[in-house]
């Protein structure tokens, strides 16, 4: 069997996810790979078009928002040669899905993951509330997210070609989470599609488990006798992320001199006077970030949205436990009281007892780390995750193995 995953980018986590899955299914025996966007050439003006297309998109949207029609060129004939399945991760950013989708021989098996919403909408990626993509006869229409007249064409015209497209192909959804599951299984296109299936992420846990902690804090140069609280993700600047909101809440922890954050991801937000914060950037090794969630005593995500929360699952892999708050498909990736503690949505004062119970009580951060250790390495181990997608692979190649005859 021979599968091809499409990712926009070569980094983020939906590649990571798309890479390990890979990954596993070659150790299967599975010719697998993943592709991503190529840089643009001058040959043509088709990237100079797409971003005007792109700029336009951002100009007509309050929140990210990325339309169906793109201008850069899809997978090639040669990329697509042999193929049993093809597996499309995040590719809003890249080219034309639902029209790229309508050109595939029939006999092609289609697997979609559903990282974010951008799938199965009219075009936006995080869940607002907004519920009008699962009205069954003017989805996404008007759009919220989007100026006039922009609102009443472009995210319902990009509804109607997925819709179109998805399940013509035999596009088969998966998630991430049941949160996440629920949610999208409201579309009309996942409906026609005949519903999402739920399959956990993987990890890496050869690389994300228990290490000496003072070793990796030697490495680090941190101190060991230092409370060291370790929060990031791809980006420090991104609002759903909400990281400037967290600094300003752990300066208010007591005895700061004893206290030090570290910060990874793109970009710096504003310290307050008296936090100890070290911005780690953007870490593409994911071998230093292992080390920095085993140095850690506790991972904090004050993050609003999360579909699963797959570097909450690093840093339990890693016998760190976590706090976070109780949103999206975090309860199910990390169950609170068993791996960390999870606290209200923006409640301060809940997530600084939290913090400080776990800074009080060392047989309380050990207790939960081994667990979330436990957990992490039985529930997300990659061998696991290739093996549920291997199965479904086989059966959407059987599937449109017999649609054909």
């Amino acid at each position: 069997m021979r599968v091809l995953h499409l990712n926009t980018h070569a980094f983020g986590g939906s590649y990571e996810y798309a890479a390990l899955l890979s990954a596993g299914l070659v150790e299967q025996g599975i010719d697998s790979r993943v592709l991503c966007k190529n840089p643009p050439t001058a040959e043509t003006d088709r990237p100079f078009l797409d971003r005007v297309i792109r700029r336009a998109y951002v100009s007509l949207s309050t929140e990210p928002w990325h339309g169906t029609r793109r201008l850069l060129s899809p997978p090639s004939a040669e990329d697509l040669k042999g193929l049993d399945v093809v597996h499309l991760h995040t590719v809003a950013d890249w080219f034309d899905v639902p029209c790229w989708l309508e050109t595939l021989p029939r006999r092609m098996g289609v697997v979609i993951s559903a990282h974010d919403m951008w799938h199965v909408t009219g075009g936006c990626f995080l869940y607002r509330g907004c519920d009008r993509y699962a009205n069954e006869t003017q989805p996404c229409d008007p759009c919220p997210i989007l100026r006039w007249p922009a609102k009443r064409l472009l995210a319902k015209a990009a509804h109607s070609r997925k819709m179109r497209a998805y399940p013509k192909c035999g596009a088969r959804m998966v998630a991430n989470s049941h949160w996440l599951a629920e949610i999208v299984s409201r579309s009309p296109i996942v409906k026609a599609c005949g519903g999402v299936q739920v399959i956990p992420p993987g990890i890496d846990t050869t690389l994300f488990k228990p290490q000496d902690k003072n070793l990796c804090r030697k490495h680090l140069d941190l101190p060991t006798d230092a409370f060291v609280i370790l929060t990031g993700g791809a980006s420090l600047t991104d609002a759903n992320k909400n990281v400037r909101w967290l600094f300003e809440q752990l300066s208010g922890l007591p005895n700061l001199a004893g206290v030090i954050v570290l910060a990874f991801g793109e970009g710096t937000v504003p310290v307050p006077s008296g936090l100890n914060v070290r911005f780690a950037r953007g870490i593409r090794d994911r071998h230093n970030l292992a080390r920095l969630l085993a140095a850690a005593d506790v991972f904090v995500s004050s993050s609003l949205k999360e579909t699963y929360g797959l570097t909450l699952v690093e840093a339990m892999a890693s016998g760190t436990p976590v706090v976070a708050f109780r949103v999206g498909g975090i309860p199910e990736a990390a169950p609170d009281g068993q791996v960390g503690i999870l606290c209200p949505p923006q409640d301060g004062a809940a997530l600084i007892e939290a913090i400080m119970k776990l800074r009080n009580l060392p047989q309380l951060r050990e207790r939960l780390g081994n667990h979330a250790y436990q957990i992490a390495h039985n529930r997300n181990a990659a061998s696991s995750f290739a093996n549920a997608f291997a199965q479904l692979y086989r059966e959407c190649v059987s599937s449109r193995g017999n649609a054909q005859r």
